[in-house]
């Protein structure tokens, strides 16, 4: 998804100015005006000046425009309109373009074009409301705005606020080449608890927007020699949002739980009442089953919009789940029967919940408890999921399942499982990850309960998006191996000299080397702690040197599945500051998502090229300030 700058020639003062579309969205509660991509604005220009389509179909078919009416919707999520324009002439407020409405820019533009012919600057444009431009020449043109105010007594006075800057034509506006055809992979994201997703406080939509940029820029990276060749395209990412069906009107749960709320400290208690008790609903009878039925829903009516959007689509599907979104997919994928995921009835997905596509928990082989009763699940030795529950089948099978900063290992827990065991998998889904940051507060290992002697063997750890790790681990390394050197040298000097020690006095020849090491083992970490601040674990664990020597049973066909991300330099220092940051880090996160990346493009067989030039890792995210060209240093980056 190549960005670039308008060509002098597209916008010469002499020549024609070509006009290009933009849409109006909201950013940081301040209204912003953002170019649609190249393909896109020439696609909405031709139907304009055609007159032959009225819906357009824009940002690799997420959104349609409808021209006649100026306005932008999205396609897969439920969401206000907002209004598009056909752009050519714009005025500055503080850091942000807006265009101006395109009746004002014909009447710019036919005065300009006047001006260029005479020779004659200097002139003055009236516009409504007693507001005026004037074009001292080519280059400089100023937005003079009436302002009315009052004096001391009250009456009303007219004042000349500060001029705006006007711009005409698009350059240096930054604009996209548009999204490619060809689509790889689809992939399905669940978002947690609360309606926003990160500190941010943005919507899953939005999240996953930044999320997709971010993986096709590491795309074109990675990848670029399939990527030139044709070989590959994109990954399209889609948001499903459960949130707004269990806090609407209709359900009345938020009126309820207002009814019964203190009215102290109103804040701390709205943002429980938003986002904590997400949790306590999904494990409550009562609406656990509206969640779920939300969910399963939404796949397969996203899933069906797709396919009829995209019929030349030939990938596979994967889904995502986010906190509490990763708990209600793998209740719904370990209930899925493989013999009825056949992609039937695609015209009405709705219809896949009646009793003979759903499948109901039955009793078999009693889970052994030592505190509660004896409820069984299916699937594997011990199973999971939730008792007296229905899940509807999904309409396909997931070739992979990513859990982010997940809690699913603490969830089983409580539920009473002790062990998954070796033989316990996902029914249609070939493959499982379990994505966590080292001090994400949310997430929990997995490993353990399917292989209980994994408890000890450390994650695998998700390489940097550079390829590389980052320096203060390599420096806690090398910190901890010079630890084991000093002490392996420290001890041999100390071994032969109590051993010189005992042969000199036969009467004490018992020495305790043991005692010796564990004292000389303290000692040690003692001093490299005080001299690096880099402690010792106290209780170390095996390092995943191969995959191969782990039984792995079959959730991921005998592959490690507990990955983790490598902590960045100021997290090092103070874990506890950053440890609620670090549960919304992945959305934005390149390791994170390079790595789904490659998962998803290695079971197609594609691998990302060995060596990838610095100089290309240069991810452009979405400006939260100005849609101008900024360059984005890819050090910023954060893993």
């Amino acid at each position: 998804m190549a960005s670039k700058e308008p060509t002098s020639d597209e916008n010469s003062d002499s020549g024609k100015l070509l006009k290009h579309w933009f849409y109006e969205h909201l950013i940081d509660g301040k209204t912003r005006w953002t170019p649609f991509n190249f393909i896109d604005s020439q696609a909405i220009e031709e139907a304009f000046l055609s007159r032959k389509e009225k819906q357009i179909a824009t940002d690799g078919g997420r959104f349609e425009v409808n021209i006649e009416e100026r306005t932008r919707q999205p396609v897969y999520w439920t969401a206000d309109s907002t209004s598009v324009r056909r752009c050519s002439w714009f005025y500055k407020i503080d850091s942000r373009w807006i265009p101006y409405e395109e009746g004002i820019a014909d009447l710019l533009e036919s005065e300009y074009q006047e001006a260029l012919i005479s020779k004659e600057w200097h002139r003055r444009i009236d516009l409504p409301n007693n507001e005026q431009v004037v074009f001292h020449d080519s280059n400089v043109m100023v937005h003079f705005q009436q302002q009315s105010s009052s004096d001391s007594w009250g009456s009303p006075t007219n004042s000349i606020a500060k001029p705006r800057v006007v711009k005409r034509g698009v350059d240096d506006f930054h604009i996209d080449e548009g999204d490619s055809d060809q689509i790889d992979h689809l992939l399905f994201m669940v978002h947690g608890i609360g309606s926003v997703c990160d500190l941010k406080f943005r919507t899953v939509e939005q999240v996953v927007d930044e999320f997709r940029t971010i993986a096709q820029q590491l795309v074109q990276a990675h990848y670029k020699t399939a990527y030139d060749e044709g070989k590959i395209g994109r990954v399209e990412v889609l948001p499903v949002s459960w949130y707004k069906a269990l806090h609407s009107d209709d359900s009345g749960i938020d009126q309820k739980l207002k009814s019964i709320t203190l009215d102290s400290i109103p804040r701390l208690r709205n943002f429980t009442n938003e986002t904590l008790l997400d949790v306590l609903f999904y494990t409550s009878p009562v609406f656990s089953q509206g969640i779920v039925d939300t969910v399963a829903n939404a796949l397969n009516k996203k899933y069906s919009m797709f396919l009829k959007r995209n019929k030349n689509f030939k990938g596979r599907v994967s889904l995502a789940g986010h906190s509490l979104g990763s708990l209600i997919l793998f209740d719904l994928l370990c209930h899925q029967n493989p013999t009825e995921v056949n992609g039937e009835n695609l015209e009405n997905p709705d219809e896949l919940g009646t009793p003979s596509r759903m499948k109901k928990i039955s009793i078999h082989q009693p889970v052994t408890r030592t505190h509660s009763k004896a409820i069984d699940y299916n699937f594997g030795l011990s199973g999971t999921g939730q008792p007296l529950m229905t899940y509807k089948q999904l309409i396909f099978e997931p070739k992979h399942f990513f859990a982010i900063g997940s809690p699913i290992g603490m969830f089983v827990t409580i539920r009473g499982i002790d062990k998954l065991g070796l033989d316990f998998r996902l029914p249609t889904c070939d493959h499982f990850f379990n994505i966590f940051h080292p001090l994400d507060p949310v997430a929990y290992r997995i490993e353990a309960l399917v292989n209980p002697s994994l408890a000890n063997v450390s994650p695998v750890l998700i390489p940097h998006h550079k390829g590389r790790k980052r320096m203060h681990l390599e420096l806690k390394e090398t910190f901890q191996q010079v630890s084991a050197d000093l002490k392996t040298k420290l001890m041999s000097s100390v071994k032969n000299v109590t051993e010189t020690v005992c042969a000199l006095n036969p009467l004490n020849k018992s020495i305790n080397h043991k005692a010796i090491e564990k004292e000389v083992d303290q000692v040690l970490n003692k001093q490299l702690s005080l001299e690096t601040g880099v402690e010792k674990d106290e209780s170390p664990k095996e390092s995943p040197t191969s995959e191969k020597q782990f039984n792995m049973g079959l959730l991921n066909q005998g592959r490690r599945f507990d990955y983790v991300l490598q902590e960045a330099p100021l997290e090092f220092f103070n874990e506890y500051l950053f440890a609620l940051a670090s549960h919304v880090v992945y959305w934005d996160s390149a390791d994170t998502i390079l790595f789904i990346v490659k998962e998803m493009y290695s079971s197609m067989g594609i691998e990302a090229d060995k060596e990838i030039p610095q100089h290309t890792l240069k991810i452009e995210r979405p400006s939260s300030s100005t849609d101008l060209i900024v360059p984005c240093s890819s050090d910023s980056l954060r893993g």
